[in-house]
């Protein structure tokens, strides 16, 4: 049994790729080279430990530095959950766009907007953060124990 290729379309054929001299010339724009009237820039703060809850966090300082128009954090954004899994939007909404509870190194903590990247990568800088560190497991196995303490709302399953 031989599994042929069919030969139809563009299957088996060289394609040039059209803006391959914009790239290699550093003439192409990406969304990033982008420069609009009023644009802001935002940066997000990750949590640095697996699973927390926020005891404190001091956005004083990132708001109070020159250049910034906004600071947000668990305290003030939207309580509406959210699944951010893309295909299973609709199914078990269980996220905030900021929680009190970090989940994984890499949660999303606060954010800031600012008139440069700059300002933006020092505000985030000067945002303080309190952790209580909870427990958090490495092994599926001991995280589907009875016993296990919950990462999500409703024990080891999110429900």
């Amino acid at each position: 049994m031989s599994c042929e290729i069919p030969k139809n379309g563009m299957i088996g054929k060289s394609v040039p790729v059209r803006d391959a001299a914009m790239k290699v010339t550093g003439r192409m724009r990406y969304v990033a080279d982008m420069k609009l009237p009023g644009m802001l820039y935002a940066k997000i703060l990750f949590s640095p430990v697996p699973h927390a809850r926020i005891k404190s966090i001091d956005t004083s300082g990132a708001q109070a530095l020159e250049g910034v128009h906004a600071v947000v954090c668990y305290k003030d954004s939207p309580k509406n959950r959210y699944n951010g899994n893309g295909e299973d939007k609709d199914i078990n909404p269980s996220e905030l766009v900021f929680d009190q509870t970090v989940r994984f190194v890499g949660d999303k903590v606060a954010a800031v907007a600012a008139e440069t990247e700059e300002i933006a990568r020092k505000a985030i800088s000067l945002i303080n953060v309190e952790y209580e560190e909870l427990p958090f497991y490495l092994d599926p196995e001991e995280a589907m124990k009875e016993d296990a303490y919950p990462i999500h709302q409703g024990g080891g399953a999110i429900s």
